[in-house]
């Protein structure tokens, strides 16, 4: 099974509303998509479009998708019957999609067992939202899109989304996330793309090889811990500013850009990823991700969401979430000795 998007996009006079996307998913294949507000609203609209099957220009190879009530689709717009209870909406939802469900599983899953008599109006926004997730297992479909699922939620609702995403594919189903956080994209996508004005881009994330870094020798390695860099610099507006390394909470690559975090503020530095990872190394920073370089001592929680999706928590006004690959998940433990 594989859905396609052929010619993705809307133009309104001379103003691009949706750059072009040209995408080929496959089944058990989880999309992250990072994209600004107005992108992901246009690409919503055009999904609910039923033009867009017609034309084909979303299509599936093996399956009709003849239009859009055959995909989930989940908004934040999406409303509750605030009268109703968790599994009185369950059910709601069996009846309208005529589909047969065990409102106790579901409720599990969602961990709303306890909240099974509660109307809805006294649910907490994270609860609500798990309700709706909870939801994408009722109506069935083997394309689910999702807006920005993880925004503004509690870590227990994400996780809550985790396990509905395993479930999903398991039985053979195609998920699509749109996000506005790159690190949310990496941590819940199998791939990972940005919208940006030139169309849509593949953000790479596997780090089991860090790309054109060069190994390093045991003699580079001992050199490079016995060398102390006190400053890092970098370019804001037509100044450089010169930053302390413990000032700096995490380091990221992005559009090609080396971005400095400082107290919630980013900064583009005049160095490379791999640069700034030879340097940080003695003052206690972590290669958590071929795209990141994490301050360890700005790390509060370990966060695991499956086997195979880590992330770092860190200790700001901000909770800020950091991706923590697969292949660096041990080394990580070795390093701090949990």
């Amino acid at each position: 099974m594989t859905l396609t998007f052929n010619q993705f996009n809307k133009i309104s006079g001379n103003k691009t509303l949706l750059p072009t996307i040209e995408l080929t998913i496959e089944d058990k294949e989880i999309i992250a998509i990072q994209s600004e507000t107005e992108y992901m609203r246009t690409f919503f609209e055009l999904l609910e479009d039923q033009s867009m099957y017609t034309s084909k220009r979303v299509h599936m190879d093996k399956q009709a998708l003849t239009g859009p009530d055959q995909v989930f689709i989940y908004r934040h717009e999406m409303g509750l019957y605030k009268r109703l209870n968790p599994e009185q909406m369950l059910n709601f939802w069996s009846k309208l999609h005529q589909s047969k469900i065990d409102s106790d599983r579901l409720l599990d899953i969602s961990e709303l067992s306890y909240a099974r008599s509660t109307v809805n109006k006294r649910l907490t926004f994270s609860e609500m939202r798990r309700l709706h997730f909870a939801r994408s297992l009722i109506q069935k479909t083997s394309v689910h899109v999702f807006e920005d699922p993880t925004d503004k939620i509690d870590l227990q609702s994400k996780q809550v989304f985790n396990l509905i995403l395993e479930e999903i594919i398991e039985s053979g189903g195609i998920v699509i996330i749109l996000t506005s956080s790159l690190e949310e994209g990496i941590r819940m996508g199998t791939s990972v793309y940005r919208i940006t004005d030139r169309g849509i881009q593949e953000v790479e994330t596997d780090d089991e090889d860090a790309g054109n870094d060069e190994p390093k020798d045991e003699n580079t390695k001992e050199t490079t811990h016995q060398i102390k860099f006190e400053k890092i610099s970098a370019k804001y507006e037509d100044k450089y500013i010169l930053f302390d390394p413990l000032e700096i909470d995490y380091v990221e690559t992005r559009e090609r850009h080396t971005i400095l975090h400082v107290n919630e503020e980013e900064f583009i530095s005049t160095m490379s990823l791999k640069e700034l990872e030879d340097k940080l190394l003695p003052y206690g920073f972590y290669r958590c991700h071929r795209s990141y370089l994490i301050n360890l001592q700005r790390v509060r929680e370990v966060i695991v969401w499956s086997k195979n999706s880590y992330s770092l928590i860190l200790d700001n006004h901000s909770k800020k979430t950091v991706p923590l690959s697969k292949s660096k998940y041990a080394g990580l433990r070795d390093l701090l000795n949990w």
